[in-house]
């Protein structure tokens, strides 16, 4: 049976195709009923979807202004986590102890850090005016205990190409949609 919407001034008439039968009137608060039909789907579509543990949105992540005006040179750097650009999340590096994951450029090109459980080294080259960063040697005190996200903390270091400043701290990009986000430590 193929049933038939009518819309009138006076109302919205449901028939039957086949009799042209009058199954329903609606009459007077139509607009409303037709319109939250359409707008159900929309307002489902805006529940917040959980995430898995240990990711958080970019936008949990507080903005601090002063952060955009720190020097790339000589501040010491924490890894927060592993940001997707496109979905705008935050994978948070693990574990979160305070001396793991950080990084310290200095002005002759070199620059030292530590990973999960080893110190490490560098040589690297940076330009403010274009904004490249790229990691020319890295090297590790020892490779023992290189758990956790040691191998990705460093690989992505190695395929760094570009840094900015924001409020929300350093951003090393090792690919054009994602980056690691570092703050002061």
């Amino acid at each position: 049976m193929l049933l038939i919407l009518s819309f009138y001034p006076d109302g919205v008439y449901i028939q039957n195709s086949i009799k042209m039968k009058k199954l329903a009137v609606f009459k007077g608060k139509w607009i409303f009923w037709v319109g939250m039909v359409f707008l159900l789907p929309i307002l489902g579509g805006c529940q917040d979807e959980e995430l898995p543990e240990g990711e958080i949105r970019l936008s949990q992540i507080p903005d601090n202004p002063d952060y955009a005006s720190l020097p790339l040179i000589g501040t010491q750097w924490k890894l927060i986590g592993f940001v997707d650009g496109r979905r705008e999340r935050l994978r948070l590096a693990e574990p979160t102890n305070e001396n793991s994951y950080t990084i310290i450029f200095l002005k002759n090109g070199e620059f030292s850090g530590t990973t999960y459980a080893n110190g490490m080294v560098g040589k690297y080259e940076a330009s403010e005016i274009d904004s490249s960063l790229k990691i020319l040697e890295l090297g590790l005190k020892s490779f023992a205990g290189e758990i956790y996200d040691s191998p990705i903390y460093t690989e992505s270091l190695k395929n760094s190409s570009d840094f900015s400043l924001s409020p929300k701290g350093l951003v090393l990009y090792y690919d054009s949609q994602k980056f690691m986000l570092f703050q002061p430590q």
